[in-house]
C-alpha cells in the first residue's frame, strides 16, 4: 500500500477503525494481527465506521433497521463514504445488511486509516504494508496531542479495562465489544489470558447501549464468513512452451517482463511455467501485488531464494533471506543507515564525489555510462554508509557478486564459475575490502558524526553477538554495496538515456540543475525538481530493478480461485501492471505526465512496484531516490552530453536485474 502524505487530511480525532488497527498492531512484525482472517479484519473495521456514525448521531439502529438520522458529511474520508451509501438507499435495511455490504470497502477503510495514522505521526510506514509505532508513542505509550488532550495508547486502556475492575470510557466499550464480536482477542490475548477475562468481557458488553445490535451484526457476519467453504482446487493454467526446455528461452529472452505480461493477458493473475523438470508458479498484476503487499508475510517466504548468496558469504543470516520477526528486527536496526538522511545531510559530499567523476571523462573517449554511475554511486555508497572509499575494488566486486548471482541465484551458470582463478581473487580482495571497512570503523570520528550503517551493525553485534555472530557481519557489512552495485546505476542510465532521447525534457531538466545549485543544495530544493522526479518515475515504470521476485509458499493459500500448496515456488511478476494499457495508456510511450496530480496514474492500487512489495520492500528506497536525482542535476549541470552514436537505441542486458548493455556510452562534449 502506498500512503499518500500529501493527500492526507489531519483530523482532530481518532477514530474507531483507527484504533482498532492501533488495537492488532504486532510491533515485532510491523504487521497485524496476522493470524486474523481477511474477512475477520474487514467486518470489525466496518463495524468501527458504523459505530462512529452512531455516536455522531448519524445513524440509529432498532432490531428491525438502521436508520438515517442526519446525512451531512463531516469532511472525513472514512466515515462519509459509507453515510454516502446509506443516504442514497431508499429501501429499509437491517444493520447486518450495511455491515455486509461495507464489508467490501474493508481494505479501503484499512488503507485509508493506516494513511492517517501515518500522517499523524503515530504510525511510521517503513515499506509495503510494513508499520511501526513512531519513537515518540513507542517511548510514551501516548499519541500526539488530540483537542489539547494527551491519549493513552489503545492497547494501554484496553488491557487495562480488561484486567481491573476500573469503569471502562464509553470508547473502549465500543472498541472491546467490536474486537470480542470478530474473535480479535483471540489473537492478541493467550488462551489463559482469554479465561481470566471471559467474565469481565461479558460484563461490558452489557454497558454497550449504543452499539449492541452492531455488534450482533457484526458477529452474525463473522460467523458467515468462517463457514463460507474455500475455492475448489482446480487446474492452474500453464504457459504454452516447447518440448523439454519448455519456457526456457521466454525466460532467459531479453523481453520477460512483456512476455510475463502476454501470459497474464491470456491466462489471468496465475498460471504455471517451466523449464526441464523444474516448475514454478507467476502471480501477477494488480492482483499479486495487493496480495503480497497486504498478505505476503503470512504466506511468502524468501529465505530459500537468498539463502544461496547468504551460503557463499559464509552467513546464516542475510536481510533479504530472513523471514517474520527475525528480519523485522534486522531491518530496523539496519534502517537508519539506509534512511535519505544519510545522503540528504551530506550533500555536498555526493556531489564532490560526482564532480570528481566528471572530471575524469575525456571529449576524446566515450564514456561507458553504466560503468560511470557505479563508479559513482558506490564511491558514495563507501564513503557516507561505511566511510571506506571501495574505487580500487570496484571491478573485484562486479566480478564477485555478478559471479554468486549467475551460479547461485539466477542458475544461468555452472558452480564450477566460483572457482575460477579471476573470482577467487575477487573473493580475497572482497576479504581485504571488509577487513578495511571494519579498520576504519574503529578510528575517532568528530562527536557530531552520526553513526553510519556499518557503526549501526557493529554496535548490534556487540549488543546481541548470538543474533548478529561475528561470521554474519562481512555480509551485512557488504550489503548496501551488493544492494547498490546495479539497481541504482542503472535506473540512473536508463535516465540519462531517455533524457538524452527527449531534447525538451532534457532543458527542463538541466533548468531544474542549475536551480538547484544557484539557490543553494538542500534536501527541500531537491524535492523540488518536479520534472526531474516524474521523468524519475517513468524510468522507474518502464525500466523496473526487478521483473519479478521469487518467494516460496510458507503456508497454503488461496490466490485469483486457486489453491496454492505450502512449499510451491513462486514469481511474483510485480512489474507487470507498468505495461498494462488499462493502468497506463499507451505504455510504451515515455511520458512524465502521467504523474501530474491529475492523472498520478501510478497511484492505482497495486499498479506501480518498482522497489519491490511487501516486507521485502527496497530498505533503501528513499537514499536511492535522493542519489538518482542528486547525479543526474549535478551531470546536466556539469556537463553538456549526447549519446554515441548520436541514434544509438537502448540494448538491455538482462541479468538479476534489469541493466543497460555495454553499448550504451556518452560523449562529452563540453564541460559547462
Amino acid at each position: 500500500m502506498k500512503i499518500d502524505l500529501c493527500l492526507t487530511p489531519i483530523y482532530t480525532m481518532l477514530k474507531f477503525a483507527e484504533e482498532i488497527l492501533l488495537l492488532l498492531h504486532d510491533e515485532a512484525r510491523g504487521d497485524f494481527a496476522p493470524g486474523l482472517a481477511s474477512h475477520s479484519l474487514n467486518t470489525v473495521l466496518v463495524g468501527a465506521v458504523l459505530m462512529d456514525l452512531a455516536l455522531e448521531n448519524r445513524i440509529d439502529t432498532d432490531p428491525e433497521r438502521l436508520i438515517l438520522v442526519d446525512a451531512t458529511p463531516f469532511a472525513d474520508d472514512l466515515l462519509d463514504p459509507i453515510l454516502a451509501d446509506i443516504a442514497r438507499d431508499t429501501e429499509v435495511r437491517d444493520v447486518s445488511y450495511w455491515v455486509a455490504q461495507t464489508a467490501k470497502r474493508g481494505d479501503e477503510i484499512r488503507d485509508r486509516a493506516l494513511a492517517r495514522l501515518v500522517s499523524r505521526g503515530i504510525l511510521e510506514s517503513e515499506s509495503e504494508g510494513v508499520f511501526f509505532l513512531s519513537r515518540l508513542v513507542s517511548r510514551s505509550r501516548r499519541y500526539p496531542t488530540i483537542d489539547g488532550r494527551t491519549v493513552e495508547e489503545v492497547k494501554l486502556r484496553i488491557m487495562r479495562v480488561l484486567f481491573s475492575d476500573e469503569i471502562p470510557d464509553p470508547r473502549d466499550i465500543v472498541i472491546i465489544c467490536l474486537a470480542n464480536a470478530c474473535g480479535l482477542f483471540e489473537n492478541i490475548l493467550s488462551k489463559a489470558e482469554r479465561a481470566e477475562v471471559r467474565e469481565r468481557i461479558d460484563l461490558i458488553q452489557k454497558m454497550d447501549l449504543i452499539g449492541q445490535s452492531v455488534a450482533e451484526a457484526v458477529q452474525t457476519l463473522e460467523k458467515a464468513g468462517e463457514a463460507t467453504p474455500s475455492s475448489k482446487s482446480k487446474e492452474i493454467p500453464r504457459a504454452p512452451g516447447l518440448p523439454i526446455i519448455g519456457n526456457l528461452f521466454d525466460l532467459l529472452g531479453k523481453n520477460l517482463g512483456q512476455y510475463l505480461a502476454k501470459q497474464y493477458l491470456e491466462l489471468g493473475p496465475l498460471f504455471e511455467i517451466g523449464a526441464f523438470n523444474r516448475k514454478m508458479l507467476v502471480m501477477a498484476g494488480t492482483e499479486a501485488n495487493l496480495f503480497v503487499s497486504r498478505k505476503g508475510k503470512d504466506y511468502l517466504r524468501s529465505h530459500e531464494a537468498w539463502a544461496p548468496f547468504g551460503h557463499e558469504l559464509n552467513a546464516t543470516r542475510l536481510l533479504t533471506s530472513m523471514d517474520g520477526g527475525e528480519h523485522f528486527r534486522l531491518r530496523r536496526v539496519m534502517r537508519d543507515g539506509f534512511a535519505s538522511s544519510i545522503i540528504a545531510d551530506r550533500l555536498d559530499t555526493a556531489v564532490e564525489i560526482a564532480r570528481r567523476e566528471i572530471d575524469g571523462w575525456s571529449p576524446e573517449v566515450p564514456v561507458p555510462c553504466f560503468y560511470a554511475f557505479q563508479c559513482v554511486i558506490t564511491e558514495q555508497i563507501g564513503i557516507l554508509c561505511a566511510n571506506t572509499s571501495p574505487r580500487t575494488y570496484l571491478d573485484d566486486l562486479n566480478v564477485y557478486i555478478d559471479s554468486i548471482l549467475k551460479t547461485r541465484m539466477a542458475k544461468t551458470h555452472p558452480a564450477i564459475l566460483l572457482r575460477m582463478p579471476h573470482v577467487r581473487r575477487a573473493a580475497k580482495r572482497m576479504d581485504e575490502f571488509y577487513e578495511k571497512i571494519l579498520a576504519e570503523s574503529q578510528r575517532e570520528r568528530p562527536q557530531n558524526d552520526a553513526p553510519s550503517l556499518i557503526d549501526d551493525v557493529l554496535e548490534f553485534h556487540r549488543t546481541d553477538m548470538q543474533f548478529m555472530p561475528e561470521t554474519n557481519l562481512k555480509a551485512a557489512v557488504l550489503a548496501p554495496f551488493v544492494a547498490g552495485l546495479d539497481t541504482v546505476p542503472a535506473i540512473s542510465a536508463f535516465m540519462l538515456y531517455n533524457v538524452l532521447k527527449h531534447p525538451d525534457m532534457l532543458a527542463q531538466m538541466r533548468a531544474e540543475a542549475d536551480a538547484l545549485f544557484a539557490d543553494g543544495l538542500s534536501g527541500r530544493s531537491l524535492r523540488q525538481m518536479d520534472v526531474t522526479h516524474r521523468v524519475a518515475l517513468e524510468t522507474l515504470r518502464l525500466y523496473p530493478i526487478g521483473v519479478g521476485i521469487r518467494r516460496v509458499a510458507a503456508n497454503s493459500f488461496e490466490f485469483a480461485g486457486y489453491r496454492i500448496p505450502a512449499g510451491t515456488e513462486i514469481l511474483i511478476a510485480m512489474s507487470v501492471p507498468h505495461i498494462l494499457p488499462e493502468y497506463y495508456p499507451d505504455p510504451d510511450r515515455f511520458d512524465i505526465d502521467r504523474y501530474r496530480p491529475e492523472r498520478n496514474e501510478h497511484k492505482q492500487l497495486g499498479a506501480f512496484a518498482p522497489f519491490g512489495l511487501g516486507t521485502h520492500f527496497c530498505l533503501g528506497n528513499r537514499f536511492a531516490e535522493v542519489q538518482i536525482a542528486l547525479n543526474i542535476a549535478t551531470i546536466l549541470h556539469e556537463a553538456d552530453l549526447r549519446l554515441d552514436p548520436p541514434n544509438y537505441e537502448m540494448k538491455i542486458k538482462m541479468g538479476y536485474t534489469l541493466k543497460p548493455a555495454d553499448s550504451f556510452k556518452l560523449r562529452l562534449i563540453r564541460r559547462r
